[in-house]
């Protein structure tokens, strides 16, 4: 008889939730910055007991008897909403926050049907953009729906007014590159963007200008071009998870908007962030279809070439060319316990020439990586063992790291006799190490929860991850400093507050925001570095099947599968935390956080330094101030400078960072050792001392530092102004072979390279000439190049000078010189170089030398000229190689040629000679004749006066 009136309380129970409805709200663009004074929001009731709204005093509603009803606030601040039922149990309440913003216009942008063209020589694809502004509420339903390809009548009202006012809209692409757009008469502002062909997503922004005393929002713009789909072929078959499963969602790694959804009906795929999507199938090829007609799936992941989904034990292919599921012979076909996907992008860690891994497969005793594509030619094996473990640990499951080039797996030791423990072991494959983690050992045994687990890793510069069971959630922050499980109020665990139901789902932003749904859709949040989590209201029905999706613009979408299809709707994420947390004892003890650390990853060459702020603004006496975390933190020199000011019970504390390399290298004993350990990557920090679940942080928090050669750095010799610059004006030129550095029997006759060696100056003979470099990175300039450099013929020729000598430059002791450092018989390229340079400007007692020789170094400032041939005009291709070890770690040369004219060669040059011989000796021989005769005539002379005389 016990269990009747449990049985009586269960119907009732039954009875109050089927009767029970779920209100929800939004506003016409379902944007949360739209939930202003000047913006309606929109009321909806799900349920069949609906009476009336309840609403403030401050708002008006058009009905409020209808469940779906239009709400409009004359005052801002929280509004007390809720619907009245005719049940015995009462809707919730809710708290929605209504700003009084004076940012309500909003950027409306469309890429027309001729979006771009690409040309045959050209490897980008150019998108033509259009964009106006638009007020919402008096938007043209084709605006609302992002279908509208020129401004409504209203919109190009507001728009003009804006433009003449001075208004136009800055493009922000994800490289960072700004585009402009200009105005036409029209009315809307076109731009032209690189992209691709399938996706693009870029930041507009205005300028501070208003109309009506209101002001534009800045926003993001994502568009979609997605190739179309074959239909699905008669002999194709579904994919199903087990019957009963909960919706599992899967997303591409560096493509939010390539998702799978799988489900035990079907699986779904989308191309456009499940705007569309559709059905996906595979053809079983040569595999036998099983009984029931489907395959059951356990998981999937989602390559750039296909598909691999873990069937029974093994992992099947599925190419994105051929549908077909095949077993792919670099695949394993039996054992595998579990795979793991990428979920944050690594193509932004600023690695160089090493592909990080995007997949993760354990079966049996082995752990493997994969990387994001499985067909590659030049590949061997598509997955690698990265540990193997005795027969006596199982893994439990794995990760990637909070670093992108870690990743780290929990592993149990069964040793007979003894009691199993688990352990978190992680692993670098920049320096493939494994590493044990203190983590799981901080608990006691009893504490411990049962898997299987399921475990993710944050973005951050100390080690930091979540691992949970289908009850509770355990954390660790900052390398193991921080430990413990996340829990509800007044509940022991997640599992407890919500009904029994288990964990789903656990959903992370870049704003720190955690989201983890039940299975029965109850949702809690809190900040990440919080360990207790708050019960948000109940947005959908517990038995509706709906997983969480985060597209690229950082929205949580809620996707729900009903017998009609998919439905995608919004999430207001932020205003369900402000109305759920309202009144209670969750606070930020601080007022505002920002900082200037923006870029995913920055570059940082020898000698850089950058200057980094961050300001935190809290009221009097919480003591909230700025940490910097880092790992790595020896390759660079961070100096952190802190400036306090107090107002009206109110502290600000704006702190600067200043971060450099400073490490010499010009007497290192080896300095490509020096070199190799100064450089790597440094991962930097930023978040306030102090946290809470209703604080704002910003989007960014993470950046990388490249500290080494950054991509693409090159120096280029610039043209002198006035100077001629010729192309295409030979083919080949020769060098005397008098006049070659070596040797050799002959002349040496070059091919020019025109592609290779530029364009050729031309300077007279007499001139002297000084080099210019310049530093750049690709196509953008960064500076002139103010460090020590030298520049040799690269065929050997050696009829060139210098004008200064090293007493001239005011040299200490002997510099280095071409015929010192080819001493060893090494090449030109490898005899000198930055580690090798010794610098003549440092006295080394007894060791004066000849300061008379040339000084073979050159530099921006110095006086220091290359001097040509004074006999020939001549052709001279140079390279020219940066000296100085504490410029840069990049190997920087180039090339450049130079041809003298002014020197006039006659056409024959040897009979000139010879006519010149024979005149000399005609002359000769006339001098010679005339001083005869006149011997002749003077003895005549003589004697005819002596005879005289006698």
């Amino acid at each position: 008889m016990r269990g009747l009136p449990f049985f009586l309380a269960l119907l009732v129970l039954l009875k109050i939730q089927l009767i029970v409805g779920v209100w929800r709200y939004n506003n016409i663009l379902e944007d949360e910055n739209l939930f202003t004074l000047k913006n309606a929001v929109f009321l909806k009731y799900d349920g069949s007991d609906f009476v009336e709204w309840e609403y403030p005093e401050s708002c008006n509603v058009n009905n409020k008897s209808s469940p779906n009803a239009i709400m409009k606030c004359t005052s801002p601040g929280f509004q007390m909403v809720k619907p009245l039922v005719s049940s015995p149990e009462e809707e919730e309440t809710r708290y929605l926050f209504i700003s009084d913003s004076f940012f309500s216009f909003i950027w409306y942008a469309v890429v027309p049907i001729d979006r771009g063209s690409t040309e045959t020589s050209s490897k980008f694809f150019f998108q033509k953009v259009r964009m106006w502004i638009i007020d919402p509420e008096q938007a043209d339903p084709a605006e609302i729906n992002n279908t509208a390809l020129v401004p409504s009548t209203q919109s190009r009202y507001i728009t003009k007014h804006f433009y003449n006012n001075g208004q136009y809209p800055v493009i922000t692409l994800t490289s960072k590159q700004t585009h402009l757009g200009h105005f036409q008469k029209d009315g809307y502002w076109e731009a032209v963007i690189p992209g691709d062909e399938r996706y693009n997503d870029f930041h507009i922004y205005g300028q501070p200008i208003s109309f009506q005393h209101r002001f534009v929002i800045e926003g993001q713009h994502t568009f979609y071009w997605p190739e179309p789909t074959e239909p699905n072929r008669e002999r194709e078959v579904s994919l199903r998870l087990a019957p009963g499963s909960p919706l599992l969602l899967v997303w591409g790694t560096c493509e939010l908007y390539h998702g799978l959804l799988l489900s035990d009906t079907g699986a779904l795929i989308t191309k456009n962030a499940f705007l569309t999507s559709e059905e996906l199938k595979v053809d079983p090829g040569s595999l036998p279809v099983p009984p029931e007609g489907y395959f059951t799936v356990d998981q999937a992941a989602l390559l750039e070439d296909g598909i691999i989904f873990r069937i029974d034990g093994a992992l099947y292919w599925r190419d994105n060319q051929d549908r077909v599921l095949t077993e792919h012979p670099q695949l394993p076909t039996s054992g595998v316990m579990g795979l793991y996907q990428r979920t944050c992008c690594a193509s932004n860690y600023p690695v160089q020439d090493v592909e990080l891994s995007s997949l993760i497969v354990w079966k049996d005793n082995v752990l493997l990586v994969g990387p994001k594509q499985l067909k590659n030619p030049g590949r061997a094996n598509f997955l690698k063992i990265v540990l193997t473990v005795p027969p006596t640990v199982t893994f439990l499951t794995a990760s990637f790291g909070s670093h992108p080039a870690s990743l780290a797996t929990l592993v149990m030791n069964s040793v007979p006799g003894a009691i199993p423990r688990s352990f978190l072991t992680s692993y670098n494959e920049l320096v493939p190490s494994w590493i044990t983690s203190t983590f799981m050992t901080k608990f006691k045994l009893k504490d411990i929860p049962k898997g299987p687990f399921e475990m993710r890793f944050l973005e951050s510069a100390d080690a930091s991850l979540l691992l949970w069971n289908k009850e509770t959630i355990l954390y660790s922050f900052h390398n193991d400093n921080e430990w413990g499980e996340i829990r509800p109020f007044n509940a022991s665990h997640l599992s407890a507050a919500a009904n029994g139901s288990k964990i789903h789902q656990v959903a992370l932003d870049n704003s720190w925001n955690m989201l983890v749904k039940m299975e029965n859709n109850i949702l809690f949040y809190c900040k990440v570095g919080m360990h207790e989590v708050v019960r948000l209201h109940k947005w959908i029905e517990p038995d509706s099947r709906m997983v969480l999706y985060l597209n690229q613009k950082e929205q949580i979408h809620m996707l729900t599968l009903t017998p009609e299809g998919l439905h995608v709707q919004k999430y207001p994420m932020l205003m369900e935390t402000k109305s759920a947390m309202k009144g209670s004892y969750h606070d930020c003890p601080f007022i505002s956080f920002e900082h200037s650390m923006n870029t995913i990853s920055y570059n940082m060459d020898k000698g850089d330094q950058m200057v980094l702020w961050a300001q935190i603004v809290y009221p009097e006496g919480k003591g909230v101030h700025v940490k910097l975390l880092s790992n790595n933190e020896d390759l660079l020199n961070i100096e952190q400078k802190s400036h306090f000011e107090g107002v009206n019970s109110v502290d600000t504390v704006n702190t600067t960072f200043i971060i450099s390399q400073k490490v010499d290298y010009s007497d290192a004993t080896s300095y490509t050792h020096l070199t190799k350990k100064t450089s790597g990557i440094l991962t930097l920090e930023l978040v306030p001392n102090q946290i809470g679940n209703t604080c704002n942080l910003p989007k960014s928090r993470i950046s990388h530092f490249n500290v080494g050669c950054p991509p693409n750095r090159h120096i280029r010799v610039a043209r002198p102004w006035g100077m001629p610059c010729e192309m295409h004006s030979l083919t080949n030129y020769t060098i005397l072979r008098s006049v070659l550095r070596d040797q050799q029997q002959d002349d040496l006759v070059v091919d020019y390279d025109w592609e290779k060696f530029g364009c050729l100056l031309k300077t007279h003979y007499k001139n002297p000439f000084h080099p210019s470099l310049d530093l750049y990175d690709g196509d953008n300039f960064v500076r002139n190049v103010d460090a020590n450099f030298i520049v040799w013929d690269r065929f050997g020729r050696k009829d060139y000078s210098f004008n200064a000598t090293m007493r001239q430059v005011a040299c200490l002791r002997e510099a280095q010189t071409w015929s010192f450092m080819l001493t060893g018989g090494k090449s030109l390229e490898e005899a000198w170089g930055p580690e090798n340079y010794r610098t003549c400007f440092k006295v080394i007692p007894g060791k004066l030398g000849n300061l008379d020789q040339p000084y073979e170094i050159m530099n921006r400032s110095s006086k220091n000229f290359l001097t040509f041939s004074q006999v020939d005009s001549a052709t001279y291709v140079f390279n020219v190689k940066i000296l100085d070890p504490n410029y840069s770690f990049c190997d920087l040369h180039a090339v450049f040629a130079v041809q003298t004219y002014g020197i006039t060669i006659p056409k024959h040059q040897h009979l000139t000679t010879y006519v010149a011989i024979v005149f000399t000796l005609f002359s000769l021989c006339i001098l010679g004749y005339s001083y005869c005769q006149y011997v002749t005539i003077f003895r005549y002379l003589l004697a005819t006066r002596k005879h005289k005389y006698e």
